[in-house]
């Protein structure tokens, strides 16, 4: 039983990520939604209701609201991305801890100046990753750094899902324009929305690349729909990751070693991995409850108990390589967020 008073949360946003980590958040004991916030009080009368969160701040000044409420620690953002810059410095600003779902930031100036003013006021930081933070994925690194598969030398890793069909141009029929994913304006496609996770996972495990190159589609309202990414890395390893709303992909990070291979299925939220070395594999399967968001949050709870100001899972340059691997893709492939 934890002697910890429970790690009391604010919610900035109550979309479909939100209902997710609340979900796996709302059964472990020593966590508390304490609060949450929305322009929209219909919407946040109802997750306060499904999660029995006490207080909730609408109106146009709901977020100002939040980050200034007393009762809580840490913030998480959980808006669309275009929206994670400002909301981000908004709590920070404010001194709260925060949380702040993927992609982190539109670009690397953004991601830069949240980076920054969190170290300014020595406030905990952390990209919400949650792939990172499953039981497999510390099994993943445990392996390799125990040299089961030698030295890594190439990652595959991909994710993609079919979001329509395709027209005449192999571009998908967009049912509707202004919704997230299709929008320019809330950073849809694939890239930001799920193709950020292969490339995350892949410097993870191999640092930051010294050589970006992209190829990818773009669709009839400016998003990616299809993409993929080879990454160099100063030693000559290799990283291909590839990511689409136009198919859906199979899910499957592939480690490959100079003595054996790691592979993956489902990769960003797994429950197994199967290890093959000296001619024999061996699975090792890690059953959860939930979809595992609760791993994340147990984490940044471990963080802030020990008084850290960032993840060693997730430090702060990491995300600020990917950042700057994120922008280099969009440049190879001609896309351009408005304001840019």
């Amino acid at each position: 039983m934890s002697t910890y008073s429970p790690l009391r949360w604010g919610f900035l946003g109550c979309g479909s990520i939100a209902n997710r980590l609340g979900t796996d958040v709302s059964k472990l004991s020593d966590h508390k939604i304490q609060a949450i916030a929305s322009r929209d009080a219909e919407k946040a009368a109802k997750y306060a209701e499904k999660f029995n969160v006490p207080t909730q701040h609408t109106g146009p000044d709901a977020y100002t609201k939040l980050v200034n409420d007393p009762e809580i620690d840490i913030i998480y953002v959980a808006t669309p991305h275009n929206f994670h810059h400002e909301q981000a410095l908004l709590a920070l600003n404010a001194g709260k801890h925060v949380l702040c779902e993927k992609p982190f930031t539109v670009n690397l100036k953004e991601a830069e100046e949240v980076v920054a003013k969190a170290r300014e006021k020595g406030l905990f930081l952390m990209e919400g990753v949650w792939s990172r933070c499953f039981p497999v994925w510390v099994k993943v690194r445990e392996l390799i750094a125990e040299g089961a598969i030698g030295k890594v030398r190439q990652v595959y890793s991909d994710f993609g899902y079919g979001a329509g069909s395709l027209d005449e141009n192999n571009q998908l029929i967009v049912g509707n324009p202004n919704g997230r994913l299709f929008s320019k304006d809330l950073i849809g496609g694939g890239l930001m929305d799920v193709g950020v996770y292969p490339i995350n996972i892949a410097m993870m495990l191999l640092g930051e690349p010294s050589v970006v190159k992209a190829f990818g589609q773009l669709g009839s309202t400016g998003v990616d729909e299809n993409v993929g990414v080879v990454l160099g890395f100063p030693d000559g390893a290799l990283a291909t990751c590839t990511t689409s709303i136009q198919v859906t992909t199979p899910f499957v990070t592939t480690i490959i070693g100079t003595k054996g291979k790691i592979e993956v299925p489902f990769w960003w939220r797994p429950k197994k991995l199967t290890l093959t070395a000296g001619g024999e594999s061996e699975t090792f399967e890690f059953e959860h409850e939930g979809e595992g968001f609760q791993f994340e949050a147990m984490h940044v709870a471990e963080c802030l108990r020990a008084g850290k100001t960032e993840s060693e899972i997730l430090p702060l340059d990491g995300t600020l390589a990917v950042m700057r691997v994120l922008d280099a893709v969009r440049a190879e492939i001609g896309l351009v967020y408005p304001g840019e």
